[in-house]
Order: C-alpha cells, then structure tokens, then sequence
C-alpha cells in the first residue's frame, strides 16, 4: 500500500490529519471523476481498515484518493473549552469538514470529486451535497448508511430502549448539562454527549436520509447489504432510493451477505463504486467549479 500523509484545515481553523492515495500512472483521463474523497463513519478516523482498503483498490483503478479525519474522529478529543471527537458531535458540522477535504483536492488540480461515504459518512455525503449542492462535487456515494430518525426508532422493537436514552439526553439538555456523556447502547454503543445524542437522533429528525436525498442533484450511488438488520441500518439505503428512484442518474445496490462492515466483501463494494463512477456521463469542469477551486487555494 502507498500512502502520502497529508493534513488538510477547516474554515474554523481545525486541523484534519489524512492519506493521499496517488494513482497508478496514467490517472483518470478522460473519466468523468477526476478524484475521490473517503469519509469515514462513527468514531472512526482516515486510517481505518475499510477506508485504506478501498482507497487502495480506487488507486490501483487509477483514481486519486483522499481520506481525512473529521472532527467526530475517535472519542473525545480537544479541551475543557472545546471537547471534540465522535461523543460531542453536531453533525451539521460535517460541511466544514468535507468542505476542507474537497478543497485540499482541488487544489491538487482535481475539480470533479466523487465523495464516498460509509456508515455515519454516508449520511454526511449526502447531507453536504444536499445543502451545499458544491460545484466540484459530481457524484455522491452513500455506503451502508445509518437511519437517523426518532419515529422510526420509537416504533421498531428498540423503541424502549431508544426512548430511555434520548429522554436521559433531553433531561440533561434542561438541566444545563449539554455537555455530560452519557453511555447509551443505542442506536449504536457508545459515549454521547446529552447535546450530540439529541441532535443525531431526536425529534427534530434533521439528518434523517428520507428528508433531503432528494435534493441530492448530482449522481448518487445508494449501496448497502442485505445482513444489515438493525434498526439503525435495516432498509435505509433503499428507503432513501425511494425517494430518487425516478431520476436516471441515482442507483441502489443491495449486496447478498454483506454485513454493515462489508467484511469479506470489500472487492465487490469497491467494484461497484468503479463500475459506477465509469458509468457516467463526461461531465466539464464547469466556470463556477473552477472559481471556486480557485479561490480556495
């Protein structure tokens, strides 16, 4: 495996350790993608064993790659002032972070990104091009996404359980107390400060997949596998297909036997992300695209 580390800095001035794959000579000519760029999932971080593996395959298909850290890496982090990491996210914060992925490969020279995601990082992808619909993004790939929806933990067989746990959250909110961890065993187990928990997972249902896939505009490849059978995984990919299944430029895969982590099965999920991206359409860099790359160097 060949890596390059690399370090890239959010607006807010966060620094994001990360791996640049270099592809095999002779690159992506004339694709429609110029780069991919790897977002991992909850507490993880841009050396994670799925992540490099498929950065690894993506460079051998010679697609430049990057994987970052996002501020949610690992646990906790940071300082009394400013506690960081997986167990205090607010995960609309993720624009910052891929925000800064995108533009450090860009200023590489590569304008058309592809953003892949898995677990939480699918929900991000999706959640950042939604709202921020980036020139420099033309594909978004959603990998084995999370369900972020109170209703639908409430009436599944774990809605007690969930109920305990978000009802601790919110009381701890009332109380002035947004930042004391709590270790919740669902949807996932886990420290999650009363603040995080509430933003992911209640009522207000800002993250949930179903509420803006939609406004996703440019290619979407919605992948998960069939042994995904918990409440947090169980049918969300296809579920947010639903809502795009009548534009020519989304797809959903379902893979026979693949659990959340696609163990075992991580040249299939690989293959299907290059049959994709290979698959569309050339698309030019467009005047705003390179505006902005500009600007961001």
């Amino acid at each position: 495996m060949q890596v390059e580390l690399v370090k890239t800095t959010t607006t807010d001035d966060i620094a994001l350790d990360g791996a640049f794959f270099a592809p095999r000579e002779g690159g992506v000519a004339n694709r429609p993608v110029d780069a991919i760029l790897l977002v991992h999932g909850t507490g993880g971080n841009f050396y994670g064993a799925n992540l490099l593996d498929l950065g690894e395959r993506f460079r051998q298909a010679g697609y430049p790659c990057a994987s970052f850290n996002t501020t949610s890496h690992d646990v906790v982090y940071g300082n009394p002032d400013r506690p960081l990491g997986n167990a205090h996210e607010i995960l609309d914060r993720c624009r910052l972070d891929l925000d800064a992925g995108i533009t450090w490969l860009t200023r590489r020279g590569y304008e058309r990104i592809a953003i892949f995601g898995h677990s939480m990082g699918a929900v991000k992808v999706a959640y950042y091009q939604a709202y921020i619909q980036d020139p420099r993004v033309t594909a978004v790939i959603p990998s084995s996404p999370v369900r972020l929806s109170h209703s639908y933990f409430l009436a599944s067989e774990a809605g007690e359980e969930y109920r305990r746990f978000y009802e601790k959250a919110k009381a701890l909110l009332e109380a002035g107390q947004p930042d004391t961890l709590i270790p919740a065993s669902f949807p996932n187990p886990a420290f999650y400060s009363a603040r995080s928990y509430v933003d992911k997972h209640g009522p207000a249902e800002r993250y949930n997949l179903l509420r803006y896939t939609h406004m996703v505009r440019c290619p979407i490849l919605l992948m998960a596998g069939t042994l995904e059978t918990h409440p947090r995984l169980r049918d969300a990919a296809k579920d947010a297909f639903e809502t795009i299944k009548y534009k020519p430029d989304a797809k959903l895969v379902i893979h026979e036997g693949a659990d959340h982590g696609w163990s075992n099965m991580r040249d299939a999920q690989a293959q299907y992300v290059l049959d994709f991206l290979d698959a569309l359409s050339p698309a030019p860099k467009t005047k705003k695209a390179r505006v902005l790359a500009k600007a961001k160097r």
